[in-house]
C-alpha cells in the first residue's frame, strides 16, 4: 500500500481542491486504495493505465508504486472535456506530491501500445472502471491482445453486475437501462455506460487474447460514494436520457420502446422500495481481477 492518506491524495487532484463536500470523493479514494491493495502492486512497478481520465485512480497508483515507480496514463478522450478540464486536471496531478513518478499520454491506447509504448514495458497494465466507457467489446479484446507485447499482468475493476445489499439494486438496474438504450444508439455516444460487460464476458475476452484469470474477488464500495445516485438519478430524471429514448422509439420500434421503459419501472420501482429513497442508493459491488499473460 501507498503511504498517502485519502485526505494527502485529496490534495493531488484539482476537482477534490475546488468541491466544498469532499465525503464523497474521500470514499472514492480509499475504495480505490482497497482495489490497489487486492491487486497487489508491489513498490517500485511500471504500471500502464488505460483511461485515467482526471486521474483519481492514478494518485492511488503513484502513491502505492512510490518515487522508484512509474504510471503511465493513457487516454484518447480530448482535453478540454471534464469539470474542471482534463488538461486542467492532470496538470495539477504532475505538480502535485505524486507527480513525479506520472506520466500522462494523450493517444489511443491501442494506436500507442501498436506504436512501441514510447519502447517502454511495464509489469501491469491496469483498466480502473474503464472498460464500461468503450464504445463496443471489440476494444477491450484489441488492446488485450496488443497488451500482451507490454506487460505481464493486466488488472481489472469494474462494477460485477450483482449486489449484495437491496441499496445496490437501484445502481445495477440504472446501469442495465443505461447500457440497453445504449445500444441501440451506435458508437458516437458519449454517455458513461456504454459497454456493460459482466465479469464473466470480461474474462471470456481476456481468454480469447491470450490471458488467464489468476485470481478474482468481489469488493464492496463504501457508502459515502455517489455514483449509483447519479447513475440512478439519470436514468429516472434526466431530459436527454428521455430523448435519447424518444429517439431511438421513433427510429427503430415500439416495442422497443416498451422493454426500455418497464427497466427504468424497474429502477423506480427499487428506489420506492428503499426506506431513504434515492439518497440512500449505494455503488453495486465491485469486481477486482488479475490476469496473466498465457505461454
Amino acid at each position: 500500500m501507498g503511504s498517502l492518506s485519502p485526505q494527502e491524495l485529496s490534495a493531488c487532484l484539482l476537482y477534490s481542491v475546488n468541491h466544498l463536500d469532499n465525503e464523497n470523493h474521500l470514499a472514492a479514494l480509499e475504495h480505490r486504495q482497497q482495489v490497489a491493495g487486492a491487486w497487489g502492486i508491489p513498490p517500485g512497478a511500471s504500471v500502464l493505465e488505460i483511461g485515467p481520465g482526471q486521474g483519481e485512480l492514478t494518485v492511488v497508483l503513484a502513491d502505492v508504486v512510490g518515487r522508484t515507480g512509474r504510471v503511465v496514463a493513457v487516454d484518447n478522450a480530448p482535453l478540454e472535456w471534464g469539470t474542471p478540464d482534463y488538461a486542467s486536471s492532470q496538470a495539477h496531478v504532475l505538480a502535485s506530491a505524486v507527480g513525479h513518478q506520472v506520466s500522462f499520454v494523450q493517444a489511443d491506447p491501442i494506436a500507442y501500445l501498436l506504436g512501441g509504448a514510447g519502447g517502454q514495458t511495464f509489469d501491469f497494465i491496469v483498466f480502473g472502471y474503464s472498460i464500461w466507457y468503450f464504445s463496443s467489446p471489440d476494444i477491450l479484446t484489441r488492446t488485450l491482445q496488443v497488451a500482451r507485447q507490454h506487460a505481464q499482468s493486466v488488472l481489472i475493476a469494474e462494477y460485477s453486475l450483482s449486489a449484495s445489499l437491496p441499496a445496490q439494486i437501484p445502481h445495477l438496474l440504472a446501469a442495465l437501462a443505461d447500457n440497453a438504450l445504449e445500444s441501440f444508439r451506435g458508437e458516437e455516444s458519449k454517455r458513461n455506460i456504454r459497454c456493460a460487460l459482466s465479469p464473466r464476458q470480461i474474462t471470456g475476452f481476456a481468454a480469447d487474447a491470450g490471458w488467464a484469470l489468476a485470481k478474482e474477488e468481489i469488493a464492496t464500495p463504501l457508502s459515502k460514494q455517489v455514483d449509483a445516485r447519479m447513475e440512478t438519478r439519470m436514468v429516472l430524471k434526466s431530459r436527454l436520457f428521455r430523448a435519447d429514448l424518444d429517439d431511438v422509439v421513433s427510429r427503430i420500434d415500439a416495442k422497443i420502446g416498451i422493454m426500455l421503459q418497464s427497466m427504468i419501472d424497474a429502477v423506480a420501482a427499487s428506489v420506492e422500495n428503499l426506506d431513504g429513497g434515492l439518497e440512500s442508493a449505494r455503488n453495486m459491488d465491485v469486481w477486482i481481477a488479475r490476469f496473466e499473460k498465457r505461454l
